[in-house]
């Protein structure tokens, strides 16, 4: 056994990921940088949510991410209240708390969903974000993307670590 292995856990979230979906994906990722006490799981709803995960982690800046934070309320455009779960939470290293909605480009622009959140940042409270942050598949670079690229990168850790190589059958097997 590996000295330095930590065991993930599993990261709280406010809400839970709907097991049937036409429109989305069921994605788990792992935040395993060196400086967190243990290697995180955090569930995410689409790969464009680990798109998203995956700069927030590249980002040296970044020392937090919450994964499905805590609801906020605010009052709609007829000014009746409503709710809304942002996919993450961020926090930085000046302090600042960056809350970030992840949304395809097309349904932002067929929900007007910018002024959505433009209405919502107006009113949601500084204890919660300083920032409200917007992340479309447009923020994507597309060169960097490769299918699979999470399970790569954890293959290359992994590789690092010293883990021992399995076979290609083996893996195919595994999965």
């Amino acid at each position: 056994m590996n000295p330095s292995f930590r065991f993930p856990v599993l990261a709280l979230a406010s809400r839970t990921i709907p097991a049937r979906s036409k429109a989305s994906s069921r994605v788990q990722v792992v935040d395993n940088r060196p400086f967190l006490p243990q290697p995180v799981i955090k569930r995410l709803e689409s790969s464009l949510e680990a798109h998203c995960h995956d700069q927030l982690v590249a980002d040296p800046n970044v020392r937090e991410i919450e994964a499905q934070p805590p609801a906020i309320t605010y009052r709609d455009g007829r000014g009746r209240p409503a709710t809304h779960v942002f996919d993450f939470l961020a926090r930085t290293l000046d302090g600042q708390r960056l809350a970030i909605a992840v949304r395809p480009l097309a349904r932002v622009r067929k929900w007007r969903f910018d002024d959505t959140l433009r209405l919502i940042a107006a009113q949601i409270p500084r204890s919660f974000a300083t920032r409200v942050v917007l992340f479309t598949d447009a923020d994507v670079p597309r060169p960097a993307v490769v299918p699979h690229a999470p399970t790569t990168l954890l293959i290359e850790r992994a590789r690092e670590l010293g883990a021992p190589m399995i076979p290609s059958l083996m893996h195919m097997i595994m999965m």
